[in-house]
């Protein structure tokens, strides 16, 4: 069983504000990092965009302090939105997660066929050792996805920096 999903609940709550375009999917497919952060698609306003916008310019226009920090906030999803969208990119481009599960399978394959040969008091090494190559190989198979949700978050943070005035 895969293990859960830690990224979909940051997107579901960041969709109030702010859709991602396109949504992420599972299985992934087609779907790259890029598609978030290439530039070709625009996020949609949430619900919720329009109202945190009157409110928060009214809040932050209420003295220069508020605009101040205002303009932190805008420079500061600004800055996390690019380094996750570069982060995600990289995590995307990384060569075959496939090849990767194939060779962690065969590690696996192997260290079930040694564990009929050694003492039994190695055997439980190896087989938290074969263990732990089993969880990493499901971890693998969920990269691609999770760098889509990256950038998705990324795409949806740099969106939402308008919320707060730029200097």
């Amino acid at each position: 069983m895969p293990p859960p999903d830690p990224l979909a609940p940051v997107i579901q709550a960041l969709s109030y504000l702010i859709v991602p375009n396109p949504t992420v999917a599972d299985p992934v497919g087609t779907q790259t990092p890029n598609d978030w952060t290439g530039g070709a698609n625009t996020p949609t306003d949430g619900p919720f965009f329009t109202p945190a916008q009157v409110l928060l310019s009214l809040i932050l226009g209420a003295s220069a302090d508020l605009t101040t920090l205002g303009n932190g906030i805008n420079s500061t999803l600004t800055g996390v939105g690019s380094a996750l969208a570069s982060l995600a990119n990289e995590i995307g481009d990384l060569e075959s997660t496939a090849g990767a599960a194939t060779v962690l399978s065969a590690v696996q394959t192997v260290l079930q066929l040694v564990q009929g040969f050694v003492p039994p008091s190695a055997a439980g090494t190896l087989q938290s050792v074969n263990t732990l190559f089993g969880q990493l190989n499901t971890l693998l198979a969920q990269v691609a996805l999770e760098a889509n949700e990256m950038a998705a978050i990324s795409q949806q943070l740099t969106a939402t920096a308008p919320l707060f005035p730029a200097a």
